[in-house]
């Protein structure tokens, strides 16, 4: 909940200011910024190169809680010496890549962009450390100061200055910087200056076969912008940025769960009921984000029409598939709980490129004819493979019963609701009252599965003790009604 408090904070103030960049900011100008973060994400992948990962895993692990400053410190002067070189690699290929990817000369948004990225790898570090210090409120203050920053700078330079994509980047690199200054000024005060090279070896070396994973990630979730601006043009490109905007409202739950569940799940690993636990999370994350998928796509189009402009209202109708692409990809993470466990990481690598050549083969086909939707039915598709195939590996490794029927029977009934709202164009009332009936069957449909569960008969036994404690004095037991008088 702590860690959904500053993802809500930054999903509200970024659905606050959307009508103000949908509306100094063209389709074409929320393309360029689009793309220009798929060369952000791609080199944020490198310069990580699984370190994250690596540092998750050896710093739950029993045996080296000693040496923890040692590997925090080493593995944040790795950090720093990738993104630095990232950046010089940007900066010396800026111009051709501009050409290739825009046919035009960006380099000065390029160079901009290579700054912003090395100073979010570095700051990514600290939001990483401090879930695994498990000091959520700090994670929480920090977070929300870098996001009212950036938010200000925004405003200041989009809406005073009228600098459009420029004043964007410059944003991003000013407000991601204070914060890669306070990361290396935080960590080195509290671990110490250390490097050790034998370290250095174990966080690469656990780590290295996930930089494989991260390019096929890249190539996965960044293809659609690429065939888009191909097949299309870059204003389409924007369109479906805002439908991601849409679908990023998900991340209220999606992105705070992950943050909180990754040290928490290596956390417990050697608890008895550490498997009745992943279940548990497993079926809340899906009910949870399945009826947020549903109100989502139910709605899109007027929440559209409350905060962006008619020239993104065609947003609408990738909505749907991209919010289950978002619900997919962060379902992963808990379904790898296995492959995590036993240090089977080799096996994302083969499980994201199949993901990724699909993505590719589709996009191919259906971008051409079907524009934007084609490139959101893909990545979607794409996604659920990879969460498929993590939870067959994850599953022979180390099985968990999640219970997938209870899942199903609240999601078949959402897609049909959906399906048949878009392909009618219902009214807004008509779908007011799809949504209430949807929300009361599934409610009457967890109660009746959940009611005789230990939690739900923990929550019974507070209301009922809550209860007793209010009662009037005149119900108070009478004088001769004694343990010694059971009459």
């Amino acid at each position: 909940m702590i860690y959904g408090l500053s993802t809500y904070v930054q999903k509200f103030i970024g659905v606050f200011l959307l009508p103000l960049y949908t509306a100094l900011l063209t389709p074409e100008d929320y393309g360029i910024l689009d793309l220009l973060g798929t060369v952000a994400i791609i080199s944020i992948y490198l310069v990580v190169s699984g370190t994250d990962s690596s540092l998750s895993y050896y710093y739950f692990r029993k045996e080296h809680i000693k040496e923890r400053p040692v590997m925090v410190s080493s593995t944040l002067i790795i950090r720093i010496t990738f993104a630095s070189a990232a950046f010089i690699l940007v900066g010396l290929l800026s111009y051709k890549l501009t050409f290739l990817i825009f046919g035009k000369d960006y380099s000065l948004f390029l160079i901009l962009t290579g700054i912003s990225l090395a100073v979010q790898s570095v700051y990514s570090f600290f939001t990483d450390l401090i879930r695994f210090e498990k000091r959520p409120w700090i994670f929480t203050w920090v977070s929300v100061s870098n996001l009212l920053v950036n938010v200000g700078l925004n405003i200041y330079f989009i809406l005073i200055l009228r600098k459009g994509v420029w004043g964007a980047i410059m944003a991003s690199v000013i407000s991601y910087g204070l914060m890669a200054a306070f990361t290396i000024f935080y960590v080195f005060k509290r671990y110490g200056i250390h490097f050790s090279s034998s370290w250095a070896k174990k966080i690469l070396a656990y780590g290295s076969p996930l930089i494989g994973t991260a390019f096929a990630v890249w190539i996965l979730t960044t293809t659609d912008r690429y065939f888009l601006a191909h097949y299309r043009n870059i204003a389409d490109i924007g369109i479906y940025a805002v439908g991601f905007k849409l679908a990023s409202f998900l991340g209220l739950v999606s992105g705070a769960l992950q943050m909180a569940w990754a040290p928490y799940a290596m956390d417990i690993q050697y608890e008895p009921n550490a498997k009745k636990i992943y279940a548990k999370v497993f079926f809340i994350y899906f009910v949870v984000n399945i009826m947020a998928v549903f109100f989502i796509s139910m709605f899109s189009i007027d929440i559209l029409k409350i905060f962006t402009q008619p020239a993104y209202y065609s947003a609408k109708a990738v909505v749907p598939f991209l919010c289950m692409s978002v619900v997919f990809f962060s379902g992963y993470f808990i379904v790898a709980i296995g492959i995590a466990i036993t240090k089977k990481a080799r096996h994302t690598i083969w499980i994201t490129l199949t993901a990724a050549v699909v993505n590719i083969v589709m996009n191919f086909f259906l971008t051409p004819a079907i524009g934007a939707v084609g490139a959101a039915l893909s990545i979607m598709t794409a996604n659920f493979i990879i969460f498929l195939l993590t939870l067959s590996v994850s599953q022979k490794l180390y099985p968990v019963d999640y219970g997938y029927f209870r899942i199903a029977a609240l999601f078949l009934p959402a897609t049909i609701i959906v399906a048949v709202s878009y392909y009618y164009d219902l009214k807004f009332a008509i779908r007011i009252v799809l949504g209430v009936v949807y929300f009361a069957s599934a409610g009457t449909y967890l109660y009746l599965n959940l009611r005789n569960s230990d939690e739900m008969k923990m929550i019974f036994k507070k209301i009922k003790s809550m209860g007793s404690k209010n009662k009037p004095a005149d119900t108070a037991i009478a004088p001769d009604d004694t343990p010694e008088n059971p009459a």
